[in-house]
């Protein structure tokens, strides 16, 4: 009976497909232009790198609220007893 299961299976193939030749781990340690070429590849032409925003720098409204008291000896006793 098992047999005929695996019978139904089709194959499959791979809908994934991998870019043959990309971007070496490892640049070569002597020229600084294949490392800015090799950055400039990873990136893409249509990508647009926008500036890191840091914690201190986000909106009051989005950020977290302070602990109280309550909530920092709930989360020191392990939840509810």
């Amino acid at each position: 009976m098992a047999s005929r299961s695996w019978k139904v299976v089709q194959a499959h193939s791979p809908m994934i497909r991998f870019r043959k030749g990309g971007v070496t781990a490892t640049p070569s340690a002597g020229s600084g232009a294949s490392l800015s070429s090799a950055k400039g590849a990873t990136t893409g032409p249509g990508v647009i790198r926008l500036p890191t925003i840091e914690d201190f720098q986000i909106p009051q409204r989005y950020q977290r609220r302070p602990l109280d008291d309550k909530e920092i000896a709930y989360i020191n006793r392990g939840g509810p007893e």
